[in-house]
């Protein structure tokens, strides 16, 4: 006797075929036809406004009442019942689809040659680039239920329940709600944080194996405070901190960091998933040079973001042109703060003194040094903000 599919493997074997796009058709295939977002084929692949809302909020002041403002208010809304949740699974699935489909776009339009993109370059813009990076992530949370429930009939319903039981470890923005996408966020920051003293003293140990005993109060006399913010101090000349990072130090390349100190990194940066205490243990038993590899290409990709977000200005207006969502997540791999008890106002100011410190790097700095850096910096500056 035949088994029959599930519900949404129904839907999905019903679907028309979508064929790949010819060349010619690329810079202006990228349509809304092929997805839930509403994507301009002239403007972007990737638009402005994604499911937190419209990119143009402004920034909300510290002192502004957070339950004045619509973008707070959206993201505090109460989370959805199981049941509601269990209802929007197919939505979600929809929702991933495309997204996926529209990674398949953008990869296919970078491989064009002679392409212009919207921004009119010849790079993948910086929206696009973000788009693929979150999605990549995404995915290393949702294939498993998502797989199930399509492929396995009937009992993939199983997958639901269980993505649903446990959405922070299942589930990607496509079956949550913005409040609980914030939230989850939050969490996730909360546990990076934990490892900012530990990496503070990794950071201490290793330079002092190299030149000898550190004064940490002389770094920190040498540092010139012009403002502060949720993630602490802002720094008007970051150069004594860069040069803690020079070649002598031991700092300057991720990958010449003793084991440990390459666990801690790790461990603070955006390379854990859900559940977070899993994969905490679970890097101990990865080589180190794997580690470091991985560590340094989400440096690398903090770096880029930092010189595209520059270039379009965001740090000249706040950061107020730029999403929620956006906000968030760029907080959020850089370990800047991204807790609940913020604004997004808040958020927006850190990333923007973030933005003004990094302004501050010569081009001709090593670019090994200034990974280490960065991957560094946050725990810097919650040190200082904690002794202050």
């Amino acid at each position: 006797m035949l088994r029959q599919p599930s519900l949404l493997a129904r839907r999905v074997l019903t679907r028309p075929l979508v064929r790949p796009a010819s060349r010619q058709q690329l810079p202006t295939i990228i349509s809304a036809e092929h997805g839930v977002r509403a994507i301009d084929p002239v403007v972007s692949v990737v638009p402005q406004t994604h499911f937190f809302g419209s990119a143009t909020a402004q920034t909300v002041s510290r002192n502004e009442s957070k339950s004045n403002d619509p973008e707070e208010e959206l993201l505090r809304q109460p989370f959805p019942s199981y049941f509601d949740q269990i209802k929007m699974f197919p939505v979600g699935v929809k929702k991933l689809w495309n997204d996926i489909k529209t990674y398949r776009y953008i990869q296919d339009a970078s491989s064009t040659k002679n392409i212009v993109w919207p921004n009119g370059g010849a790079q993948v813009p910086r929206r696009q680039r973000a788009f693929q990076r979150k999605l990549l992530k995404e995915l290393l949370n949702v294939a498993v239920p998502v797989v199930g429930y399509v492929v396995i009939p009937v009992a993939g319903n199983a997958f639901v329940v269980l993505a649903i039981a446990f959405p922070k470890v299942f589930l990607s923005w496509h079956f949550l709600t913005p409040s609980q996408s914030r939230s989850f966020a939050s969490d996730e920051y909360w546990f990076r944080i934990t490892y900012y003293r530990d990496l503070i003293d990794c950071l201490w140990s290793t330079i002092s194996a190299e030149r000898g005993n550190v004064n940490a109060e002389t770094i920190r006399g040498r540092l010139d405070v012009v403002d502060d913010d949720a993630a602490g101090p802002v720094y008007k000349d970051i150069s004594p901190l860069l040069d803690m990072f020079a070649s002598d130090s031991g700092l300057s390349d991720l990958h010449s960091l003793p084991d440990y100190h390459v666990l801690t990194v790790a461990r603070s940066s955006d390379l854990l998933r859900p559940p977070f205490a899993v994969s905490s243990f679970l890097l101990n038993f990865i080589p180190s040079s794997l580690t470091a590899a991985q560590v340094d290409k989400i440096a690398e990709s903090i770096v880029e973001d930092d010189e595209l977000l520059i270039l379009e200005g965001h740090e000249c207006n706040g950061c107020a042109s730029l999403t929620a969502e956006e906000v968030i997540d760029a907080c959020l791999v850089r370990g800047l703060p991204s807790e609940m008890a913020l604004s997004m106002g808040e958020m927006r100011q850190c990333l923007t003194n973030h933005l003004r410190m990094t302004r501050q790097i010569p081009p001709e700095a090593d670019k090994a040094q200034v990974r280490s850096f960065l991957m560094h910096l946050p725990a810097i500056r919650e040190s200082m903000k904690r002794e202050a």
